[in-house]
């Protein structure tokens, strides 16, 4: 709890000191999320500047509360129950512009009981009617020093998404693979005790002036150990200044 709050505090000094010297877009962005299987909650709110110049970066602080997860002490029981330190993550990139394409070259790191850093490399395209496409694959690694290991995982994300106006809406699938072996030399599963794992998300969202409110329905992964998959629904707001 007190290295997220450390974190959190040096991302907040970096984004207040490098926008003060430099033209951008500061947004923040609220989001609450629950998981059906076991009403567990997240809580979490993000800071993200974007300059002119096509750098950007964020930071994020979330917390968890009120789950009935068997064998979780970390979760407070009742679906409103007390909150508890989930992670804090932050992230830089830049993107480079070539007519309707998009590049970004970009790294995310994230403080939870390990320390996760994800490199990426996304690429999109825009078409003049609304509709756009992504892709995005990238390379986390998590440094543990419990003893219980570290993990290197692959990753794809692909998008297709559509704007009209102020609505918006898109589709994400998310692939993921598991790329070492447990200390103990055993394979480290993911879902359905197999080393992959994947992810659906559906966003809408319709822009008002300087609001922006979001809504997020998708399909997950319960547990490593069985092929249980549940619903996760997200609710934000934006604000931009």
């Amino acid at each position: 709890m007190r290295l997220s709050k450390i974190a959190l505090g040096l991302g907040l000094a970096a984004v207040t000191a490098f926008t003060a010297a430099n033209a951008a877009k500061i947004t923040v962005d609220y989001r609450h999320e629950l998981r059906s299987e076991y009403s567990e909650n997240f809580d979490r709110i993000c800071f993200i500047a974007a300059l002119d110049n096509g750098v950007g970066f964020y930071v994020d602080s979330s917390v968890k509360s009120g789950a009935d997860r068997p064998g979780s002490p970390e979760y407070h029981d009742g679906q409103w129950g007390d909150f508890a330190a989930n992670a804090v993550e932050m992230s830089i990139w830049y993107g480079y512009k070539m007519g309707n394409f998009t590049i970004t070259p970009g790294i995310i790191t994230e403080t939870h009981r390990m320390t996760g850093y994800k490199p990426y490399l996304r690429l999109q395209y825009n078409t003049d009617f609304g509709l756009w496409f992504a892709v995005r694959p990238r390379y986390d690694y998590w440094r543990d020093d419990s003893g219980e290991g570290d993990a290197k995982n692959a990753r794809i994300d692909a998008w297709v998404g559509y704007n009209s106006g102020n609505f918006g809406i898109n589709y994400n699938y998310t692939h993921m693979w598991a790329l070492n072996d447990t200390v103990e030399g055993k394979e480290r599963v993911m879902w359905d005790n197999k080393d992959y794992n994947y992810e659906q998300n559906i966003a809408v969202n319709y822009r008002m002036g300087q609001w922006n409110p979001y809504f997020e329905i998708g399909d997950i992964a319960v547990a490593a150990s069985d092929d249980k998959r549940q619903l996760r629904f997200r609710a934000g707001i934006q604000y931009t200044f």
